[in-house]
Parts: structure tokens; C-alpha cells; sequence
């Protein structure tokens, strides 16, 4: 009985080390993500911070935060959670330049978080592969 038990607590401590190992050696995923900041988001500017904390639960996933409007702003580049600044939406709509950010050439992932008004009215000719999250 006790070569069994000491089997398997050595079956055990080896996938304990193999999942760690695995874990630990994964790539890390680079994710790029867009707030649209313009005027007709102002109705739900309110809901971002909840969105990027939702988008941020990932594992093994490096996030780059930007904003963009008639003009595009780097928030942060590459770490680990997506730190939000507070903005107002005043801008006219515009996703123009939105592939032009140097975090968007190396993501594995790029995401725009804009509502459902901004994607009928703003051409999104650019952003092909992005998903788009809209906000209601």
C-alpha cells in the first residue's frame, strides 16, 4: 500500500509542475484597445471603465489603451491592467489613423470600444479584423 501512495503523490507533484511550467511559459498576448471619445458617446462614456475591467481579466495578456476621436491619444502603452482616464466625449467621430498608433503593429488583438451610433455614422473601412465592442 504504501509504494501506491507514494506513486501517487509523485503522479501528482509531476502535473502540478508540468501545469506550472506551462503556465509560466506561455507567450504573452499583446492586446490593443481604442475608447471612442467622441461626442455621441457621451451617453455611455459612464460604462468604459466597466468594459476595460471586464477586458482586462485576461491571463497572460499585455494591454496598450488609447483614445480617439477627431484626434488620437496614447493613454498607455504596453502592461499588464488598462489603467482609464477619465475624458469627456466632445469630439466629432472619426476612426481615421485609428491602425497608426505604433501599439496596433505589434498587437495580436486590437479592440474598439465605441457605441452602436458611432459605428452606423463613422466609417470603419480601417478596421478590418478589430472587434468592435458596442456600448448601449
Amino acid at each position: 500500500m504504501k509504494p501506491l501512495a507514494i506513486w501517487a503523490v509523485g503522479v501528482v507533484a509531476a502535473f502540478a509542475a508540468l501545469t506550472g511550467l506551462t503556465g509560466a511559459t506561455r507567450d504573452t498576448d499583446q492586446v490593443f484597445v481604442v475608447v471612442d471619445t467622441s461626442q455621441p458617446m457621451g451617453g455611455v462614456l459612464n460604462r468604459v471603465p466597466g468594459e476595460l475591467d471586464r477586458i482586462d481579466d485576461r491571463e497572460h495578456t499585455e494591454f496598450a489603451l488609447a483614445i480617439v476621436g477627431a484626434t488620437s491619444t496614447s493613454i498607455h502603452g504596453y502592461q499588464s491592467d488598462l489603467e482609464w482616464v477619465d475624458t469627456e466625449a466632445f469630439r466629432p467621430c472619426s476612426f481615421e489613423g485609428i491602425n497608426e498608433f505604433p501599439a496596433a503593429a505589434s498587437a495580436d488583438e486590437r479592440i474598439l470600444v465605441t457605441n452602436a451610433d458611432n459605428v452606423a455614422r463613422c466609417s470603419t473601412s480601417e478596421l478590418d479584423g478589430w472587434t468592435i465592442i458596442q456600448l448601449r
